[in-house]
């Protein structure tokens, strides 16, 4: 049996194995996939182990993106262009190579919401999750405004497409066909107000607001959607990523609708 995980701290809430465990039993393939805690003092050592072990290779969450990418032998160009890596691949000489499958997941997510990636979109933090969004809707043609409270730290968006960054207020949300809270603000309660990031009045009636949290309904979400206005939360992109990851890792196509089912979601949801 062959093994692969998802690495996070913390990784209790992950879906991750719920949809890889049922793509390889679609498909008859004998192996087996866990969600693993590893704190960030761990990272370094926890990925050695992986070739040691003989895994196929594992994914990669939050906080270890970015130290992922660091400790990879090699890596592919999304991954470097984001400075992030989601999809690490143990070769046949336990070489490790990183990937970055946020970036399509995201905009798989987004086509199949709306049938295509708006023209005007903009992006909520400068992080590693910003930087995956940012690049994925810069390359789908979409002119991309970045609001982050430190603008200096986001500065370096307008090298994955950015058009502008703008500061952290409520004038920088100019009216925009898709907004996506691309911060750790809405991934756990504690961290979170009551009131969303930034106030909505802006948005015009037919934009689409998303968040990349898919566990819970982030204060962003609730907020548009008592104001009527579409919402996408990170479901789809986990199932894309996920997905892209699967064949990555196996170097079969991935069954995609199964992996959806195992989640329990459905495209437009």
């Amino acid at each position: 049996m062959r093994l692969a995980a998802v690495l996070g701290h913390p990784v209790a809430h992950s879906r991750s194995p719920a949809l890889h465990n049922a793509a390889y039993r679609a498909l008859g393939i004998d192996a087996t996939y866990v969600a693993i805690d590893v704190p960030p003092a761990s990272l370094e050592q926890a990925l050695g182990g992986i070739a040691a072990l003989g895994f196929m290779g594992v994914n990669i969450t939050v906080p270890h993106k970015e130290a992922a990418l660091r400790a990879c032998d090699e890596v592919d160009e999304v991954a470097r262009l984001c400075c992030a890596v989601n999809t690490i691949v143990v070769d046949a000489g336990g070489r490790l190579a990183g990937y970055n499958t946020d970036v399509e997941g995201f905009r798989r997510s987004v086509e199949e919401t709306l049938g295509r990636v708006p023209p005007r979109a903009v992006v909520l933090g400068a992080g590693g999750a910003a930087r995956a969004v940012t690049l994925a809707l810069a390359q789908a043609g979409a002119t991309v405004r970045v609001v982050a409270r430190n603008v200096e730290k986001a500065r370096h968006l307008h090298d994955l497409g950015a058009y502008d960054v703008l500061p952290w207020r409520a004038e920088s949300l100019e009216p925009t066909d898709l907004l996506v809270d691309a911060t750790s603000i809405g991934l756990g309660a504690e961290s979170e107000a009551a009131a969303p990031p930034l106030p909505l009045d802006a948005l015009p009636d037919g934009a689409l607001v998303a968040s990349l949290v898919y566990h819970r309904e982030p204060a962003l979400l609730a907020a548009a959607r008592a104001r009527g206005l579409r919402t996408l939360d990170g479901a789809g992109m986990l199932v894309h990523q996920a997905a892209a990851a699967f064949t990555l890792m196996t170097g079969r196509p991935a069954p995609l609708e199964i992996m959806r089912a195992a989640f329990g979601t459905s495209p437009a949801s």
